[in-house]
């Protein structure tokens, strides 16, 4: 006992337990917090990525769409190959007779 007749006060078992479920509380909210804040970032780089992406496919039907018009596979086959056109005289028409 302490002078004057007084004991000191010890915490009870249901005062302890409930500080812990408090402190335990507080830590699954951070922590829920934290992994819903990396999961917010993630779901933004996906995003982003997925833009890009998009951006990507939207580019190469554009040039697909050039590399398959007429104009281009002109000048393709008159640059690689040295074809041309031919002209009026070098046409020749012939009957659609079965082979």
């Amino acid at each position: 006992m302490e002078e004057g007749g007084v004991m000191p006060r010890r915490l009870p078992g249901r005062a302890i337990f409930a500080l812990a479920v408090v402190l335990a509380s507080l830590t699954m909210v951070a922590w829920r917090q934290s992994t819903a804040h990396e999961t917010m970032e993630e779901l933004d780089a996906a995003a982003r990525e997925l833009a890009v992406v998009i951006e990507e496919r939207e580019r190469l039907a554009r040039e697909l769409a050039a590399i398959e018009a007429r104009p281009w596979i002109g000048a393709e086959a008159a640059k690689r190959l040295g074809m041309r056109a031919p002209n009026e005289d070098e046409v020749v028409i012939t009957s659609g007779g079965s082979r």
